[in-house]
């Protein structure tokens, strides 16, 4: 959202979007039908940060991501996928950046490399959602949720995949955003908890949770789609 401080978040890689990286395995995302067109993207990561997740998952799945934060952070994330181009290319991934403001979640600005310029895509949706370290504040979940609604795919096979520190500070916001998601007619299918590497120098646990809609159908009928 355009209120909150970037505050060089681009420049630090959070270790609950390591976590996540390195988790996207061991999720299996049917990418079959729809994928790749005008109005379904396979990968969009909210408040991406560095990018490590949508990258990896560009690899990971093979397909594209558009990876999407706060302008502020976009310049430092464009740089981050042009240093990753060879190896997205050597996986047949593909990533590309954007500006998201989850309080108008519609209005998703994509920067194109080839033409050296942006485009505006009010429509387009994800079969997978990527979310690290996202909560941190009471005013994230309403709006994250917001965002969510706006770009998750309205389909069965759609995902929502979010990671995040379990420290003792956020789990009101966290509880808060699981309760808004529930309410939004989405239900965790999958969850489990995982620490970042011994190089980090820390012990925190960090939990992940798969989330995909309680009623496609239902949610396509509501959303007006």
């Amino acid at each position: 959202p355009s209120s909150i401080s970037a505050d060089n978040l681009a420049l630090a890689t959070w270790g609950s979007a390591e976590v996540l990286a390195n988790t996207l395995h061991k999720h299996h995302i049917d990418f079959s039908n729809g994928i790749d067109n005008e109005k379904i993207t396979g990968v969009i990561e909210l408040g991406a940060g560095t990018g490590i997740a949508g990258l990896a998952a560009a690899c990971v799945w093979k397909t594209k991501a558009i990876l999407t934060d706060l302008p502020l952070i976009v310049p430092a994330l464009e740089a981050n996928v042009m240093l990753n181009e060879d190896r997205l290319e050597t996986h047949g991934g593909n990533a590309v950046c954007g500006t998201l403001d989850w309080d108008e979640p519609k209005d998703l600005v994509i920067s194109n490399s080839s033409t050296a310029g942006k485009q505006r895509d009010q429509n387009v949706r994800a079969r997978v959602l990527l979310a690290a370290d996202t909560v941190y504040s009471e005013e994230h979940p309403p709006l994250l949720v917001k965002a969510i609604q706006a770009r998750l795919e309205l389909s069965d096979k759609a995902r929502l995949i979010l990671c995040y520190p379990l420290r003792f500070g956020y789990l009101d916001h966290i509880r808060d955003l699981w309760e808004r998601l529930e309410a939004a007619e989405l239900t965790c299918v999958e969850e489990g908890r995982e620490k970042v590497d011994e190089s980090w120098e820390e012990d925190e646990e960090y939990e992940w949770c798969v989330w995909g809609w309680k009623d496609a159908e239902k949610a396509k009928r509501q959303s007006g789609a």
